[in-house]
């Protein structure tokens, strides 16, 4: 109806025409307005009628919602679910079984009865896991210790392509290892890095792993660094392209991605056999090394990657410890690029960062910096660690769920639990 055209031409009459003339002026407009039609209900030329017919157009008319505003409210319902999901799941587990969820343990001799004994967060398998076993061995283990699970696990693994392939360096897993992705970004681009990432997914997934600590983000340009060979070989724009690529197709296929090693690791040394130390300010890492960190958070709305930390020491940052042992590195993830995802340390079994335990836990410090799950090799003692710590008061019930609340809604979103 035109109500706004009823309501102008009486508005019009009342100034000009005073109240006596609007009830036949409005009966002749509606009569010889053929939109209108015989339909329509009679107005008897009230003020009190126009003000129903206002008041009802304005009750009735639809609001008209964006795609952008469809999504985003889609999107907060979805997180409010997992939220409430995770919260539920929380509320029935023990203390001992949530610090069991913090831990990434390295692959055990017996690992069916840790898992049954400690309830770990997840098991990262190293290439001697897969030496001498087969996709069968592999798919067959890996269901046997989700069994012994109450909480669905992570079996993690290193498959970054080129010099680092725990799985396809074996040609019982594949023909040929996974090429690296500098290799093939500058050979066929975002398209062919896809296609690698959908197989390297399929692949892994196929045998019950479901998160690989990939892809690199570091950005290096200098060919003799100890990272070079690891990163895609370009600057933070080429490096954010195929990050991006291989987090979004990875999750597309069934499989979390770690995004590693924030805030960068730059030109640095080897981390795994020494310390590693970095003068840059802060303010140069927002143009450059965090752009493909971001990049790769924000690959795909619906599922939120996890980040691996260094151990490099980020001298003008915080001198005193490395970036996995360090609160103000966390605040700058949390706080700067907004992470509310999964953060894991690098192997806390590295040099790097074993000669800081001195005084207080490695495992304890890092869950204080606000690590979510931390990456050992030593489990059974990180373990014995931090349940001391829980006990001390240390490590407070808040701030317990908190770190498994997140590690509980990634496997939400990654559908590792169902």
């Amino acid at each position: 109806m035109k109500i706004k055209q009823i309501l102008s031409a009486a508005a019009a009459m009342l100034i000009f025409g005073g109240c006596s003339s609007i009830s036949e002026s409005l009966d002749n407009y509606i009569e010889h307005d053929a939109n209108i039609g015989k339909n329509a209900p009679a107005v008897n030329g009230t003020i009190g009628d126009i003000e129903a017919i206002n008041e009802e157009a304005a009750r009735t008319e639809t609001k008209y919602e964006t795609e952008e505003e469809k999504a985003a409210k889609a999107e907060k319902k979805r997180r409010e679910e997992l939220s409430k999901k995770a919260d539920e799941l929380i509320s029935e587990m023990t203390s001992e079984e949530k610090i069991g969820q913090l831990i990434l343990a390295r692959m055990s001799s017996d690992p069916v009865n840790d898992m049954a004994e400690y309830q770990y967060g997840g098991y990262t398998l190293y290439g001697d896991d897969f030496k001498n076993n087969d996709p069968e061995g592999i798919s067959q283990l890996t269901a046997e210790i989700a069994e012994a699970a109450k909480i669905q696990p992570f079996f993690a693994v290193d498959e970054e392509g080129g010099t680092v392939v725990r799985v396809s360096a074996y040609s019982q897993y594949r023909d040929e290892p996974f090429s690296s992705p500098q290799l093939l970004f500058s050979r066929g681009g975002k398209e062919l890095l896809e296609m690698d990432s959908a197989e390297k997914a399929k692949l892994l997934t196929s045998m019950g792993l479901n998160l690989n600590l990939a892809p690199v983000a570091d950005i290096s340009s200098d060919q003799s660094s100890y990272i070079y060979p690891r990163t895609m070989g370009q600057g933070p724009e080429g490096t954010a392209e195929g990050v991006a690529v291989m987090v979004k197709t990875a999750g597309d296929n069934g499989l979390a991605s770690c995004i590693k090693h924030f805030p960068g690791y730059g030109e640095n040394t080897d981390t795994h056999k020494d310390s590693a130390h970095d003068s840059r300010e802060l303010y140069e890492f927002y143009n450059r090394d965090f752009v493909p960190f971001e990049a790769g958070i924000t690959a795909d709305t619906s599922k939120t990657p996890a980040i691996m930390v260094g151990h490099t020491i980020y001298d003008m940052i915080e001198a005193d410890v490395p970036a996995s042992l360090s609160p103000v590195i966390h605040e700058v993830l949390r706080d700067k690029l907004r992470f509310d995802g999964v953060v894991i340390t690098d192997d806390l079994g590295m040099d790097a960062a074993k000669k800081y335990s001195s005084e207080q836990s490695v495992y304890v410090q890092a869950i204080l910096a606000d690590n979510d799950m931390l990456c050992v090799s030593e489990p059974q003692t990180a373990y014995s660690d931090l349940l001391s710590a829980y006990n001390d008061g240390v490590i407070t019930d808040e701030l317990l769920d908190a770190h498994v609340k997140r590690i509980i809604i990634m496997k939400l979103q990654y559908k590792i639990i169902t």
